[in-house]
């Protein structure tokens, strides 16, 4: 599989080994430890954001993250009881981003659900995520079901260290509304997205119970989750250069496709 890391900082195309790369142009040093390198240099447990700051959480989490005790139980928690099961959910957002044999990438990409569902259809899938104990575990999963087109990277998605116009396909499920600057974010996605490549997404919006005011406040205050309007998403999506936004809504869950213009 291709090396297609480049600098985060100036996106400068990497050197290096088993162990570390190296950006020639920066100097920086970006460790590699069980064949996944590390693009993140600050502290995140010291970050201003909530959800950058439970690092530490995050990372013991991936041992239970896909069993019954978390993804499926907080999936129907926040979207409802009578939406689409994961399975059907992990289908619809494979069959969105159609990009038969293409380049993908999985923003926040967990323990690989998503990633290994595109990654049967694609010819390599790249994932990035910000805690190494998801990733960890990914590569296990992706291991056991012997995926050997997935590599994976610790990363932010406002910094992704790939090049301008690389990707066919990208998928960001149940972490838009986890992102320190959605509008940031976006428009890195963006960047590293081929033109006419589709972006899907599975993120909640202002439904069910989540549309209380008091709920979502308290949500964005003490947790660091941001639930949206579908007018947000979609002008969101403008800025940051998509198109033709498509949704389906199932309870409080929004799965939507756009386009790269």
């Amino acid at each position: 599989m291709e090396n297609n890391y480049v600098c985060p900082t100036c996106r400068t195309p990497l050197t290096g080994n088993s162990v570390t790369l190296v950006c020639p142009r920066c100097r920086i040093n970006y460790p590699i430890s069980n064949g996944i390198p590390d693009f993140i240099l600050e502290d995140l447990a010291e970050s201003e954001h909530q959800v950058l700051r439970s690092i530490s959480f995050i990372d013991k989490l991936a041992k239970i993250y896909e069993s019954p005790m978390w993804y499926p139980v907080v999936y129907h928690i926040y979207g409802g009881l009578f939406i689409p099961s994961v399975k059907e959910e992990v289908e619809m957002i494979t069959e969105m981003v159609d990009a038969e044999n293409g380049l993908g990438l999985d923003v926040a990409c967990g323990t690989g659900l998503f990633t290994r569902s595109i990654a049967r259809k694609m010819r390599n899938v790249y994932g990035i995520d910000i805690s190494r104990g998801m990733l960890e575990k990914a590569a296990k999963y992706a291991e056991k079901e012997e995926l050997r087109n997935i590599r994976l990277a610790c990363a932010l998605a406002h910094k992704l260290p790939f090049q301008d116009e690389l990707f066919d396909g990208v998928v960001c499920c149940g972490a838009l509304h986890l992102f320190p600057d959605t509008k940031q974010a976006l428009a890195e996605i963006s960047r590293v997205m081929k033109r006419s490549a589709i972006l899907a997404v599975m993120t909640f919006v202002k439904r069910r119970f989540l549309k209380f005011k008091m709920i979502h406040e308290h949500l964005r205050k003490d947790h660091g989750v941001h639930i949206f309007e579908v007018d947000e998403l979609n002008n969101y999506l403008a800025q940051t250069g998509f198109k033709n936004f498509t949704h389906n809504i199932f309870g409080s869950m929004i799965l939507f496709h756009a386009e790269r213009s």
